[in-house]
């Protein structure tokens, strides 16, 4: 299972328009049990969690002092992998920092990188066993968030494109874990050519596609980012 782009949307009511919402993570959270009842689930999130409903600006700015309301939620659920999107960079090092430290799961971000030495800032993939099968997970985030968001929301970090992220991590997996099956947890959407880029632009906001195109060894490619709920 699946979830993408939450955007802070816990509970079956948008309390921005005072009406009540059928998509939520309390919705998936009874379709998660369903699951698990008939046997073992993959649990993986894609990203932008950290924005757009008032209850993640209220423990995002306001109430630091305790744990954040996603990672509580995602230890409940016993989310496996969690990846990291643009709206979650949005919220500057002090909220996703704590976020991450809080959540088992933590953050996956292969092109997410330090400018000191180049290495991830937040693990690449991580590693899961499921129904005895070896499952690595490789997260990608966006990397065209760079020209929305100031650079103090990501002191200290650059990203990667998506192609050369994935170039450089699927063998590095291969040869270092020797899975069975690779995932690829893409923050980022299908249509390469939304907003005029074309294929070889090394920021492509949306690349899932093209990775999965032009980088062998991926099982299965998650998506999110641009809302459009692509089975293909």
């Amino acid at each position: 299972i699946e979830t993408s782009d939450l955007h802070g949307a816990f509970f079956p009511y948008d309390f921005k328009t005072g009406k009540d919402k059928p998509t939520s993570l309390s919705n998936v959270a009874t379709l998660i049990a369903d699951e698990r009842a008939k046997g073992e689930v993959l649990l993986l999130d894609n990203g932008d969690n950290l924005q757009g409903q008032p209850i993640v600006y209220y423990y995002n700015f306001e109430k630091t002092g305790v744990p954040h309301p996603l990672s509580q939620m995602f230890n409940y659920l016993n989310y496996d992998v969690v990846g990291f999107g643009n709206h979650d960079v949005e919220t500057g090092h002090a909220v996703y920092d704590k976020v991450a430290r809080e959540m088992n799961a933590g953050f996956v971000a292969a092109n997410l990188v330090k400018k000191s030495d180049g290495s991830p800032y937040f693990p690449p993939y991580k590693m899961v066993k499921k129904a005895g099968l070896k499952i690595a997970v490789l997260g990608l985030i966006e990397p065209a968030f760079v020209k929305n968001f100031p650079e103090v929301l990501y002191e200290g970090l650059k990203v990667e494109g998506m192609v050369p992220s994935a170039q450089k991590w699927v063998p590095i997996i291969q040869t270092r874990e020797k899975p069975d099956m690779i995932i690829g947890l893409f923050h980022s959407g299908v249509d390469y050519t939304y907003g005029g880029y074309k294929k070889e632009d090394p920021l492509n906001e949306n690349a899932s596609q093209l990775v999965a195109e032009q980088v062998p060894g991926f099982d299965l490619v998650l998506v999110g980012h641009d809302h459009q709920g692509w089975d293909g």
